[in-house]
């Protein structure tokens, strides 16, 4: 297994293709795991010939505003930006409320997503709650063959109308790409506009507006408010016209059901109907891709793991969906049809 001094130097010179001379902004906490792995790439930015800033904030929950200093900081447009949070790196309470208008005419709820996709002025990576022992394992790979794989799924799914997808669990469920064009985290953020978490290896696309529909049934890893876990009980969920109805199966879907009401309450007291009522939609479909990723009971990792696919319930990635939530639900060994056309079967890419 890599180091993690090499794992780091992987990150800035064959991820992210760090420059001489480019800033690069890096935000975690004091946690021994986070803090270390920032160490390392402060120590590499500056031996690939980069000026690294290193800034830490207390822990911060989802539902907690990040410190205005960090996100003053990242309005600077450093080169490059990394969020390393223990749990999470909080939210930005202008966005939530008012909102950034890209360069694109969009509206984003975080300044980093405006400097990302709206203006494609930076360059990111985050990795929350990553450990030492991923970043070495998952992080420090030949990403050649993913990079590979990713490309040719996002043809399929770029010019795809309809994806079906099952599990030996009981997953059956249909909805509508067409317009859509998928995402790549490919371990490729080189240029500004790009980003994703490392570890890598995953494509993914947001299903179009309430189109969702059957059983979900989600057998491995599920995103909890504060934490992830593997359910001992397959969590099933029910949607009607493209939202969450019920969901049963014990603890997991308890604790599900609990995560999704908690987004609904957060979004109504702020007076923001919309992301109420999105707390339920289905706002991503993914592929995990990253051959060294296993399941240990960490999203971060295990919606990577090759074999897998995952959905997520809340917020969406074409900024036409929003909500306060985004919770990705694993499942184990499916397989996917886009427009009737294979492209994994019991967990095993279709080559074609």
């Amino acid at each position: 297994m890599a180091t993690l001094d090499e794992a780091a130097r992987i990150a800035m010179r064959d991820v992210l293709g760090l420059r001489p001379g480019e800033e690069v902004l890096i935000v975690t906490n004091f946690e021994p795991d986070v803090f270390s792995i920032a160490r390392a790439l402060v120590d590499n930015t500056k031996a690939l010939g980069g000026r690294p800033t290193l800034l830490v904030q207390e822990t911060k929950e989802p539902h907690m505003p990040t410190e205005r200093i960090i996100n003053e900081a990242v309005k600077a447009e450093p080169h490059v930006l990394i969020l390393l949070p223990a749990l999470s790196s909080g939210n930005d309470p202008f966005g939530l409320h008012t909102g950034y208008v890209g360069r694109d005419g969009r509206l984003y709820r975080g300044i980093m997503d405006k400097l990302i996709e709206g203006d494609r002025r930076i360059r990111s990576f985050w990795s929350n709650r990553v450990s030492v022992d991923t970043f070495r394992r998952c992080v420090a790979i030949d990403y050649g063959p993913i990079r590979a794989d990713a490309a040719r799924l996002k043809r399929v799914l770029d010019r795809g109308r309809m994806v079906r997808v099952t599990s030996p669990a009981g997953t059956d469920v249909e909805f509508s790409i067409k317009g859509r064009k998928a995402f790549l985290e490919d371990g490729d953020f080189s240029l500004p506009g790009t980003g994703g978490n490392l570890p890598a290896g995953e494509v993914y696309v947001s299903p179009a507006v309430a189109s969702a529909g059957g059983t979900m049934v989600f057998d491995g890893t599920i995103s909890l408010e504060n934490n992830d876990v593997f359910p001992s009980t397959p969590v099933r969920v029910e949607l009607k016209d493209g939202y969450v109805s019920t969901i049963t199966g014990g603890l997991g879907a308890a604790g599900l059901r609990k995560t999704i009401e908690s987004g609904e309450s957060e979004a109504a007291e702020r007076g923001m109907q919309e992301e109420r009522r999105n707390a339920r939609h289905i706002g991503e479909f993914g592929i995990g891709l990253n051959p060294n990723a296993m399941l240990i009971g960490n999203m971060i990792e295990d919606e990577k793991a090759l074999g897998t696919a995952h959905f997520a319930i809340g917020n969406n990635f074409d900024n036409d969906a929003s909500a306060l939530i985004h919770q990705d639900c694993l499942m184990l060994s499916p397989s996917i049809w886009v427009d009737g056309r294979p492209i994994m079967k019991d967990g095993v890419l279709v080559r074609f």
